[in-house]
């Protein structure tokens, strides 16, 4: 007996382990040096489309999914303004005219990584999105560090995954598996957030201590992978205190216990954090540059970063009234492959010069809608799905990335109950209709 409980854990714990994977491959896509062009978002995305199809002919109809359908419309149409900006300005930057393509790949790519959730767990669930998002940004966090310190492993990696690590090396950046700059910060924003969610909502203090000590992580080690980090700690945070305040008022024994163990489980963090930060000059350029505003904050009586000043001399705006509604066309530099147009590293700017205000209010409205769908299936996660919305409002005023990869799998979701067996195998679909 002991054998077989022996083997069928081994078993359980080697799925997830590979679900796992395959859910990195998806949140955080490279390519292979063997197979340039091809990132794995890409393989992924024709497994779900196949996935997709063999679904159609089981169920023996066409019908399409009016949620992607309404998604896929605001889409087209900021593709469309792309691609009249780019022709009205006869340019030839088509950086997001090829939008809507892109969102159907991640929706695929979504499709197929939530079949193996489900038949992996038998069932489907936001907290499983939301405990692989967090799984998996810890992991790259750690790696990073792991990267930076273990030069064999440097050059597997290197040697393994394309990603500019030239570059990476040049302006000593840490980097995981695909995971590498402002791209890694929100999303590890991402999953700060959601294990928010999983905390507010978990009965079991075991697992809301097992999900504070990836909090800490992804908040310490991501935050010197990429401090865009913060903004997810901060939001997260929010999230904590207000839910935790609306949701029960009652001062419960369960509640207190977990309050005591966050609190001395994040003294220990930061006690041995100080000892590193002290002892440790790897370590200590570690924490100096993951939180520097608040190393200046501390030191000099002012919260600034070179991310934060650097990006206040590239505040341009548009000098004429047609940039201001259909943009240049460029959002790349012409004169600089490495750079954007105008040298602006701004988020909304880049997109005013590419498309105008009218490109971007199309922007907009597809996370808009998109928050409003999730509302309208989970409607007692309404102000989780708000404040998703706001955190990628607030990351376009440093850089232009997009999170609908994770907005793609929320709606690729039925429902958002707490029950882990909301949704079985035998019951339905996890996909709307």
């Amino acid at each position: 007996p002991y054998t077989t409980l022996f083997r069928s854990m081994m078993t359980d714990l080697l799925k997830a382990v590979l679900t796992g994977i395959v859910f990195s491959c998806y949140y955080f896509p490279f390519e292979f040096v063997s197979l340039p062009g091809i990132n794995t978002k890409m393989m992924l995305a024709v497994i779900g489309a196949a996935l997709f199809v063999m679904q159609w002919l089981k169920e023996d109809t066409l019908r399409l999914n009016r949620t992607f359908l309404v998604v896929s419309v605001w889409a087209a149409l900021f593709s469309l303004s792309s691609f009249l900006s780019v022709v009205i300005n006869n340019t030839t930057d088509y950086t997001y005219v090829s939008f809507i393509v892109g969102l159907w790949v991640w929706i695929a790519g979504a499709y197929s990584v939530m079949f193996l959730i489900r038949n992996v767990h038998g069932s489907i669930s936001i907290q499983w999105v939301f405990r692989y998002m967090a799984y998996v940004c810890a992991i790259q966090s750690i790696l990073a560090i792991l990267i930076d310190n273990m030069p064999l492993l440097q050059e597997w990696v290197d040697g393994l995954i394309l990603q500019n690590v030239e570059y990476l090396h040049r302006v000593d950046r840490l980097y995981g598996i695909g995971a590498s700059f402002d791209t890694a910060g929100i999303r590890f924003s991402c999953a700060m957030l959601g294990l928010g969610y999983l905390i507010v909502h978990e009965i079991s203090n075991k697992r809301k201590i097992w999900y504070w000590s990836l909090f800490l992580i992804i908040g310490i080690v991501g935050n010197i992978v990429s401090r865009t980090t913060t903004v997810g700690l901060v939001i997260s945070i929010v999230y904590m205190a207000l839910s935790n305040f609306s949701l029960n008022g009652q001062i419960t024994r369960s509640r207190v216990k977990f309050i005591g163990c966050g609190i001395v489980l994040t003294g220990l963090l930061v006690g041995g954090g100080y000892y590193l930060y002290n002892y440790s000059p790897v370590f200590g350029n570690y924490l100096r540059y993951g939180f520097e505003g608040f190393f200046n904050w501390f030191e000099n009586g002012e919260w600034t970063t070179n991310s934060t000043d650097r990006l206040q001399r590239m505040v341009v705006f548009p000098d004429n009234l047609k940039t201001w509604l259909i943009g240049d066309g460029w959002f790349l530099n012409p004169d600089d492959s490495n750079g954007f147009y105008k040298y602006v590293d701004i988020g909304y700017l880049n997109f005013i010069f590419y498309c105008g205000t009218i490109g971007v209010a199309i922007f907009i409205s597809l996370f808009v809608h998109s928050t409003y769908l999730l509302c309208q299936k989970g409607r007692e996660d309404t102000f989780f799905f708000l404040l998703l919305l706001l955190l990628q409002l607030i990351v376009w005023i440093k850089i232009s990335t997009n999170i609908f990869l994770v907005y793609a799998m929320l709606l690729l979701l039925d429902s958002y109950e707490s029950s882990e067996d909301s949704v079985r195998p035998t019951e339905k679909t996890p996909y709307g209709t």
